[in-house]
């Protein structure tokens, strides 16, 4: 991606107003110029992210329902991965749990509950989302949410602890989480957070694009939501997720 073009080293005060993006609709139209970028730059789209997954968060911004991004193929890392803070304006990470589809979910498939979707589901897996904040404070909630979604609600990719292949008996709505930066623990959550459990978002990801003639594909990575609100790092910042159940996933900002 061209700095000259996501303005990296300024707020993105101004964006709204320059390409004219008043509504919801208009901002997703804008969200899909990223499906070519990553296309050229990152390897592909390799699943999605949710965003606007809490009743709290949903009626700050005016929200009845999640919000969804693009994850890059190229930006999917592993545990350990060092990610280096001057790439980024305000780099923040949030505490997710992940899904890998392990088949072909179709437009015209009817996959009404989460026993239906737990079925095309062949791992989960912790996970770090990582963020680039750069919404101006002077937003109001509306535009916030406006220009958050047109720009792939700031995704700069993901995070993943190791793949649980028989996951089937794990309760992930009271899977419990805990984020620490330098060993002091800087926020806490459950699953239930994520709209009473972390399948519901994806369920939701799958009616949003079957609505729109779309399905997802094998191998695509889903992440649920954030169990913990996105917490701003620095240079030399140590950072780990505990799940419960689910294990650890820990980076280094360098």
């Amino acid at each position: 991606m061209e700095k000259t073009y996501f303005e990296k080293d300024i707020y993105l005060a101004n964006f709204l107003d320059k390409h004219s993006i008043t509504n919801l609709e208009e901002a997703y139209l804008m969200q899909k110029q990223w499906v070519s970028l990553f296309d050229e730059h990152f390897g592909g789209v390799s699943g999605y992210k949710l965003a606007y997954t809490t009743k709290v968060m949903q009626e700050r911004v005016g929200l009845n329902s999640p919000a969804y991004g693009l994850l890059p193929t190229d930006k999917v890392y592993y545990e350990g991965q060092k990610l280096y803070r001057s790439d980024y304006y305000k780099l923040g990470f949030e505490a997710e749990i992940a899904l890998k589809i392990g088949e072909d979910i179709t437009s015209d498939e009817n996959i009404s509950d989460i026993a239906k979707l737990s079925k095309k589901i062949s791992m989960i897996a912790p996970a770090f989302e990582v963020i680039d904040g750069r919404a101006d404070p002077s937003m109001s909630n509306e535009e916030r949410l406006l220009l958050s979604v047109a720009m792939n609600i700031f995704n700069e990719g993901i995070v993943l602890g190791d793949w649980i292949e028989n996951w089937e008996s794990i309760d992930l709505p009271n899977i419990h989480c805990s984020m620490s930066i330098n060993e002091s623990v800087v926020g806490t959550g459950i699953g239930s957070d994520v709209m009473g459990n972390p399948l519901n978002s994806c369920l939701w990801l799958i009616n949003e694009l079957k609505s729109q003639g779309k399905g997802l594909e094998k191998g695509m990575i889903i992440i649920t939501g954030s169990l913990i609100s996105p917490k701003m790092v620095d240079e030399g910042d140590v950072v780990n997720i505990d799940m419960s159940e689910l294990g650890q996933v820990n980076t280094l900002v360098i």
